[in-house]
């Protein structure tokens, strides 16, 4: 059965029927733009039909699972089309995440099935797994599985790939892993109809799309990717890939619309602030989505551009909501329900709250997922049936977010009713930080919550008891987590504490931690003063923007709990003040105040850096850092 439309008018099954539709309409239409360059829809579908066949000569089949190990590139595209042509599901990987979350994903989805752009020795086992190799620029094949050769140049079956694709909307389409409370990372099982009602969702808000030119910006481990794809690829409109080591912040993400000729972007609010307003601004059409949108933020685009507010957790397919937001002062709703979706404020009786009282949020409609792989328990815990919507077998999901309805209809955010944190557009559970923390060998306790440092920015705070003796140096704790967490998991500050403080219950009290400010330095920090004027004025700016009482002239800019953003945002400082064009790359060599200050004292050296005497955890989270910025698309 296909999916239906809020008008009764029958959908496709598949999402990447979508794409063949318009494959078929107007196949010389540009899909990707990509260094310089425009793949149309009719090659590109002609690529993925190619895939797809040799997908199915390895099995690949309704509800089969397969991993990607892809970068950001054209050959993501072919490859997803491709496994959804073959009837399956795919499950992102990331190179840049430990080898240990890789495997634990490929377990947890039993995937047999390994499409690469690389070879993936040293990643995880190849045993009994068929990789299949494609081209990084082509889409087409360049070797084999683990026990013979593939060589998509013939369709490994014989035929062109063109054969029936026909897909159930209730097929499994891809797996997304999120953030765990127990310390595991569970698996997020989404349909193809929720994709289907996602992309006819942003059609019917944002106009017709086929003349949309959508920047690609989110990694394909986040659901936010599926957003854009909906955007562009699944409604007819052109997706534009920014070129590899672009980074995407500030004046340079504006360079990087303009040239592309962006129409629409959707990022995250942490982001969006260092966006320049610019005359004209370099997009039509912005969408804030991946936490809370701050007023000032709505009220600086709002009256420029086609400003929209976008609200959903990745069990209801990307988004729910996606309100445009006015000029008018207040904090922005969360918007519109899509069509095809349904918004709920309850109270804790599961009635509908009045308005203006405090509820919980619940997703319904054709967007819920079919809930957690291998969690039966967890998902009838979140994924409750729907007494609302008239229908047999419908059910709602249970975000764990706070609102309330206002007088005008409108639903606002307000909270959450656990634990969990939305920074910077990633969705953390501090239970899975706070596990990976007690599993070092000198932590006896740990909590992980967050703070607000300078400017409002928010960063993720590691509380530790750690046991008798001398201090354990921060870059020795981010080496650890590195090695058994993504990068967005590992805290930007850690505080020791002699005992973490507990309520009368014995539960840790959190409201009780102190601030991580003040006269309380970074675990196992030893202060170096800055000299001269260059490295005491660096010293200061570095101390404003991390949000701490002092920083010394050999202190890693990365080990104190600098983030990404904040290189963008270091950078842009350094731009105003020294008028020095540096990059964030250039930033991460030039690691701490004293390297960074005779940099800037002489320009015409800067190749003759001097040498540190770095622990090699430093060296190797900077760089780490340094590959994760080169081919960085997202969030940070």
């Amino acid at each position: 059965m296909g999916a239906v439309a809020a008008s009764g008018a029958p959908l496709v099954g598949g999402a990447h029927e979508l794409f063949e539709r318009w494959a078929a309409l107007d196949p010389d239409r540009p899909a990707l733009v990509a260094s310089g360059r425009e793949i149309s829809y009719g090659d590109l579908n002609t690529r993925a039909d190619r895939l797809a066949a040799r997908l199915r000569a390895c099995g690949v089949g309704p509800e089969v699972v397969v991993a990607l190990l892809v970068e950001r590139s054209v050959s993501l595209f072919v490859a997803v089309l491709a496994v959804w042509k073959a009837r399956g599901a795919y499950v992102p990987l990331a190179a840049a995440q430990p080898p240990s979350r890789i495997s634990l994903v490929l377990a947890d989805t039993a995937a047999s099935v390994v499409v690469a752009d690389r070879d993936p020795r040293g990643l995880f086992s190849l045993s009994g797994k068929h990789i299949v190799r494609i081209d990084q620029d082509l889409g087409l094949a360049l070797g084999g599985d683990s026990t013979g050769s593939a060589d998509l140049s013939d369709s490994a079956d014989g035929t062109d790939g063109s054969a029936a694709t026909r897909t159930d909307a209730r097929n499994l389409a891809y797996v997304l892993h999120t953030s765990g409370s127990t310390g595991t990372p569970k698996g997020v099982l989404v349909e193809h109809g929720g994709v289907v009602n996602l992309a006819d969702g942003l059609r019917r808000r944002f106009g017709d799309l086929h003349e949309a030119r959508v920047l690609q910006f989110a990694p394909p481990t986040f659901d936010a990717w599926v957003w854009e794809l909906a955007m562009s690829l699944l409604n007819g409109g052109a997706l534009c890939l920014p070129p590899a080591g672009a980074t995407l912040s500030g004046d340079d993400l504006a360079r990087v619309l303009r040239d592309h000729r962006a129409t629409h972007f959707s990022a995250s609010p942490s982001l969006l602030v260092s966006l320049p307003v610019g005359d004209p601004p370099p997009v039509s059409t912005l969408v804030a989505g991946g936490e809370a949108l701050p007023e000032f933020l709505a009220r600086r685009w709002a009256g420029r551009v086609r400003m929209f507010n976008a609200y959903g957790p990745t069990e209801a397919t990307v988004s729910a909501t996606a309100g445009r937001c006015g000029d008018r002062p207040g904090k922005p709703a969360l918007g519109a329900v899509l069509p095809g979706v349904d918004l709920y404020v309850l109270d804790p009786a599961g009635r509908p709250a009045a308005v203006g009282e405090l509820g919980e949020l619940y997703v319904g409609g054709a967007g819920v997922a079919r809930g957690y792989l291998n969690r039966p328990d967890l998902t009838a815990l979140r994924f409750l049936p729907d007494p609302f919507a008239g229908r047999p077998g419908a059910r709602m999901y249970r975000t764990g977010d706070l609102g309330r309805r206002r007088p005008d209809g409108e639903v606002e955010f307000v909270g959450r009713v656990d634990h969990q944190i939305k920074l910077r557009g990633f969705r953390i559970e501090p239970g899975e930080v706070e596990e990976a923390l007690r599993a070092h060998p000198r932590v006896t306790g740990a909590v992980v919550t967050t703070a607000e440092g300078d400017g409002g920015h928010r960063r993720l705070v590691a509380y530790l008891e750690v046991s008798d003796g001398p201090p354990v140096p921060v870059p020795d704790l981010r080496a650890f987590l590195g090695a058994r967490l993504p990068d967005y998991l590992v805290p930007s500050v850690f505080v020791a504490l002699d005992r973490l403080p507990l309520t009368p219950h014995g539960k840790v009290d959190r409201a009780a931690l102190p601030a991580p400010t003040g006269n309380r330095p970074p675990l196992g920090h030893d202060y170096v003063p800055p000299r001269g004027g260059t490295e005491r004025e660096l010293a200061r700016l570095w101390a404003r923007l991390l949000g701490l009482d002092r920083v010394g002239a050999t202190d890693d800019f990365l080990a104190l709990g600098g983030t990404s953003l904040d290189l963008v945002r270091l950078r842009e400082a350094v731009t105003e003040r020294w008028a020095v064009r540096l990059s964030t790359v250039d930033l991460v060599r030039a690691h701490n105040v004293r390297l960074l200050a005779a940099r800037l004292d002489d320009p015409d050296g800067a190749g003759r850096q001097p040498t540190g005497s770095d622990p090699p955890s430093v060296r190797d989270h900077r760089s780490r850092t340094s590959q994760r910025l080169r081919a960085r698309r997202g969030k940070g």
